[in-house]
């Protein structure tokens, strides 16, 4: 179901006339409602050709349409409490001659601003670069009543290659731009701290120097002790004090990076497999994973003892992990903790094919056996081909609305989605242009939305791609 809802239209309007408006902020903005108001004033600028002042709620005109935007009395007063919505809730209200845009902290009013202006002004972001902007130099506001949130806590593609602090991100409602950032002028990021966001076992416990002292600590593979390509000994209790050890000082080297820069902290922290194999072979290991079925066994019972070690001195702190390749079968009966969050690579599908297809049965029991046991399951897709020559074409648009709503079913709070190679990529800005939309609410129509970026974008050509591709994409793909 979406989280999307609109109230019925009422005959109110505000008209927004080629004399200056103002826009409205609250006591106290945050950087993020600061953008709000200065990205609203600027493209309502280049609509309309006329200049909105912003002042603050105490400045205000008494009379004469305003656009209050973040936590304003004026909402409050309509029964709207900012800061009782969650992070990225955002409300359009119009209450006479105003406009209220808010919502919670830190991204919610940003994204109550960002679909008013696609959604009511018309504006587009297609890509980092390119947008589009009517020219209506008189136009009016229907009376609003809408509220909503992405469908998806967690939404992250790698990568946008923007450069631009997550503009681009923040404009289209991703909470994560890759490994570039977003930031805080722009709503902040659902990030996460150091050392990496995945394959960290060796950044956390480096062959060198650490084999040389603690080779114990380190796979066993053919009855001998390996750094090469291995990964580590979970079920060694000397390894397991030192990990809880090295997150917890990562998670203070994280807190005082983040308050030196006035900014919120992470509160996730990635502790999973290398990329390759070479899965502990010692009897305690082997004992766990051929008991649970999977190697996923023993890096859960691992897991689970530095969740439990943490979240005492750090309650709101989740570890991140794999189930990716040899982990990637959910175990038989050892659960991960709450503050686990568990990330199934889908190594094995079709990507031409959504996860419903009889072709991709193996993932989607994948994702069926975790979302049993999993209380924080993001899913890590993959949009490109990964041998030479590499981002050659990948029909797989058609499968995303599929596959997102099925992940909405079925547990899942996050996507992340590898998609690299800018240049060679079939159609890029199309593709991630259409992951951005279903990851914010993946019931939208997926026709409509190829009909609105092949005209908004390509123009004239647009016809072109359409008659080439879309019907036969979604027709194609269910099937």
């Amino acid at each position: 179901m979406t989280r999307l809802a609109l109230a019925a239209t009422v005959s109110l309007a505000i008209a927004v006339p080629t004399a200056a408006g103002t826009i409205v902020v609250g006591h106290e903005p945050t950087l993020a409602e600061r953008t709000a108001a200065s990205e609203l004033a600027s493209y309502l600028q280049k609509a309309t050709g006329t200049a909105f002042a912003t002042v603050q709620e105490g400045d205000a005109p008494k009379a004469g349409a305003a656009i209050y935007i973040g936590h304003t009395a004026l909402a409050k007063r309509q029964g709207i409490d900012p800061a009782a919505l969650g992070s990225e809730q955002w409300v359009m209200r119009s209450v006479g001659d105003a406009l209220i845009l808010t919502g919670g902290r830190p991204r919610g009013t940003l994204y109550a601003v960002y679909r008013f202006l696609e959604d009511v002004v018309g504006v587009h972001w297609w890509n980092p670069f390119e947008e589009t902007v009517p020219r209506k130099p008189m136009f009016a506001v229907p009376a609003l009543d809408r509220k909503g949130e992405p469908r998806f806590r967690y939404r992250d593609i790698y990568m946008l290659y923007g450069g631009d602090r997550g503009r681009f991100a923040a404009r289209n409602r991703l909470n994560r731009d890759g490994d570039a950032g977003i930031a805080p002028e722009y709503g902040g990021e659902m990030g996460y701290g150091p050392p990496y966001h995945v394959h960290t076992f060796y950044s956390y416990i480096p062959p060198e120097p650490c084999f040389k002292d603690h080779p114990e600590w380190f796979s066993l593979i053919g009855g001998k002790r390996s750094s090469d390509h291995a990964q580590l000994c979970l079920t060694n209790p000397g390894l397991r004090e030192v990990f809880a050890a090295k997150l917890a000082a990562y998670i203070e080297q994280a807190r005082a990076a983040a308050k030196e820069k006035g900014q919120p902290a992470p509160t996730v922290f990635d502790i999973s497999q290398n990329d390759w194999g070479g899965m502990c072979q010692c009897e305690p290991c082997q004992a766990i994973a051929k008991a649970e079925g999977s190697e996923a066994g023993p890096l859960l019972d691992f897991l689970n003892h530095i969740a439990d070690a943490i979240r005492p001195k750090y309650p709101d702190v989740f570890i991140d992990t794999l189930a990716y390749q040899m982990t990637q079968q959910a175990p038989k009966s050892i659960r991960p903790r709450d503050n686990l969050i568990i990330r199934l690579c889908d190594t094995t599908s079709n990507f031409t094919r959504p996860i419903t297809h009889p072709e991709n049965q193996a993932f989607r029991d994948h994702l069926l056996s975790w979302a049993k046991i999993a209380k924080n399951l993001r899913v890590w897709d993959y949009a490109v081909t990964y041998a030479p020559y590499y981002g050659l074409p990948l029909p797989t648009v058609h499968t995303y609305a599929a596959d997102y709503r099925f992940y909405a079913e079925h547990n899942v709070e996050g996507v992340f989605t590898e998609h690299e190679y800018p240049i060679l990529a079939d159609l890029r800005d199309l593709k991630v242009w259409m992951m951005m939309k279903l990851l914010e609410d993946p019931h939208r129509d997926c026709e409509a939305l190829l009909r609105e970026f092949a005209d908004g974008f390509y123009g004239p050509a647009g016809k072109h791609i359409l008659n080439n591709s879309p019907r036969f994409w979604i027709e194609r793909g269910a099937t």
